[in-house]
């Protein structure tokens, strides 16, 4: 939108410029008519040369520049403030700056490419599309002109001198000489500049500048056509009076979180019919509207959606409507956009402190592959909560199954016999103690049922370093008539979703045999959504290098 001091009628300038030219012209053709013979006034015998010095040109300052191209639409700093309107015809010129091979002088000039058509106008900026084809292909940094605004720089070519008329006829020198009759014949170019004007009473200085212009591309040709480019360029020129001061009380929007809506409200003046939220994602060029809804008197609110925030922090503005449709930048503009912090997506929970945990997980060793006679299978799962971080840590309770089959090397391997079936169902309650934030003792008593009745257990731990990032585990498990086991686990959680435990374990499960056997496992996790992990385990264990074997499982864990 464009603020000017009011105009009722028309502007004073070309008022009068426009009068001094319509009446020097009128007056010239009539005494050539009325005075055949005569000589032209001085200066009328060499239109040339008065033409080649008024094709002095000066520099014409584009009204725009392409800024962006989004989605085939270019984007120009050309906008209602400066007179914009939409459907608005303006030309579009590439400038060339080159450097002279010989002389090395700097050549700086433009060319026009083509024209567009304003199909959306905002305050500061405009969309913009091609009208026709265009002889290059539109890139940013090209110019907007208003149309006919480079005229301002051709020269305006004085109307040749009629002809003169033939000698009149002898007369009667006794009759009456004949009263001379100053003719005045019709002027279609003051005709056309009348017209415009009449047009343009009580519009707008913007509207004006832009019918001055479009006229006289048009009408390249007319005399007028200079003194209408300059009278469009200055009132296109003319400065902006104090922008009104409007009342504006922003809620704020200072931290939000990856994926998770976001509401935002304001309070603005009362003489606003609307309000447009605007929001982009921090570094990109475009902005997405989001309009607002009245939520009371002067109070206007809209939800960023879940989508709309993203790392790494957001940009955003906001405009406030008028009833004429002029939108206001009320907190913020497109070119000095507001910022809001986006919290970093955690690697693994939302935050430190309390949390629950849902996990499930099961896994088949084979220690001899080849006769499938030492192989153990255990499927696990445990609900706990995690309270804070000093302290009573978390309290866990789960249940577990585990089958298998073992014995000793002697047996299996030298005499051939058959393997011992195992068999335990059992329970357990699990206890934190956290002295420090990175020290931990993990206690948990196990009771079970096998096939001879009721047996018990124990697993223990040393935890070194937070439990939400990478730490380290050691200490071992005694189950009934399983087997015992000493373990050393690293939990490894540097790369975001990605969670990686390494484990190796001295065992003599499944069947408390007592030949020792050795395992190496790694398992690796990804999250899917939020709070959601789900895991794939790989192991390889064995005895001897001639009774070993693989094995592998799946493992999930939910969290909230």
């Amino acid at each position: 939108m464009v603020r000017c001091p009011p105009h009722p009628r028309l502007s004073a300038p070309i008022v009068t410029a426009l009068a001094a030219l319509v009446a020097t012209s009128l007056t010239s053709a009539g005494r050539a008519v009325a005075q055949p013979g005569h000589p032209p006034p001085r200066g009328a015998a060499a239109p040339a040369a008065a033409a080649h010095a008024a094709a002095a040109p000066a520099p014409v300052e584009p009204a725009g520049t392409i800024v962006a191209i989004d989605a085939g639409e270019l984007v120009i700093d050309f906008g209602a403030r400066k007179g914009a309107r939409d459907g608005d015809i303006v030309e579009l010129w590439r400038p060339l700056r080159l450097k002279h091979p010989v002389s090395g002088k700097p050549l700086n000039e433009r060319f026009r490419i083509g024209a567009l058509r304003l199909v959306q106008v905002r305050g500061t900026l405009s969309l913009a599309t091609l009208e026709g084809t265009a002889t290059r292909a539109p890139a940013t940094g090209d110019e907007v002109l208003v149309p006919g605004a480079h005229l301002a720089q051709a020269p305006v070519v004085a109307p040749s001198a009629p002809a003169a008329s033939a000698a009149p006829a002898p007369t009667d020198p006794a009759s009456p000489a004949a009263p001379a009759v100053e003719a005045r014949p019709s002027d279609p170019d003051a005709e056309a500049v009348t017209a415009l004007l009449k047009s343009l009473e009580g519009r707008a200085p913007g509207e004006r500048a832009i019918a001055y212009g479009k006229f006289a591309a048009a009408n390249g040709a007319s005399p007028y056509a200079r003194v209408l480019v300059e009278e469009a360029r200055a009132l296109m020129a003319a400065q902006e009076p104090p922008a009104p001061v409007y009342a504006v009380a922003e809620g704020g929007l200072r931290r939000a979180r990856v994926g998770v809506a976001q509401r935002y409200t304001l309070e603005i003046d009362a003489r606003f019919v609307g309000a447009v939220l605007h929001a982009r994602r921090k570094g990109t060029p475009t902005y997405r509207s989001i309009p607002m809804g009245s939520v009371g008197a002067r109070y206007w609110s809209a939800a960023l959606p879940g989508d709309a925030l993203a790392e790494p922090g957001l940009e955003y503005f906001v405009e406030g409507v008028l009833p004429t449709g002029v939108a206001v930048a009320l907190v913020g503009s497109a070119e000095s956009p507001r910022g809001a912090e986006v919290e970093t997506l955690p690697t693994r929970v939302r935050e430190p402190g309390q949390l629950a945990q849902v996990t499930l997980q099961s896994e088949i060793a084979s220690f001899n592959v080849k006769k499938a006679n030492d192989y153990v299978f255990q499927t696990e799962g445990s609900v706990g909560w995690r309270l804070q971080d000093v302290g009573i840590r978390a309290v866990r309770s789960g249940f577990g199954v585990l089958r298998g089959k073992g014995g000793s090397l002697r047996d299996l391997d030298e005499l051939g016999l058959e393997p011992t079936s195992v068999g335990l169902t059992y329970g357990y309650v699990e206890t934190e103690l956290a002295p420090a934030p990175n020290l931990a003792f993990v206690l948990r008593p196990v009771i079970g049922l096998r096939d001879g009745g009721v047996t018990g257990g124990a697993q223990g731990f040393l935890r070194i370093g937070h439990d939400l990032h990478t730490n380290l585990s050691l200490g071992g498990e005694i189950l009934g008539t399983v087997g015992q086991r000493g373990i050393v686990q690293l939990e490894w959680r540097t790369i975001p979703r990605v969670p990686i435990l390494l484990r190796t374990e001295v065992t003599t499960q499944p069947s408390s045999s007592s030949d020792v056997g050795a395992r190496v496992i790694g398992q690796v996790g990804y999250q899917f959504v939020r709070d959601l992990t789900v895991s794939a385990r790989f192991s390889y264990q064995g005895r001897t290098i001639n009774h070993a074997g693989p094995g592998a499982g799946l493992a999930a864990s939910y969290q909230w």
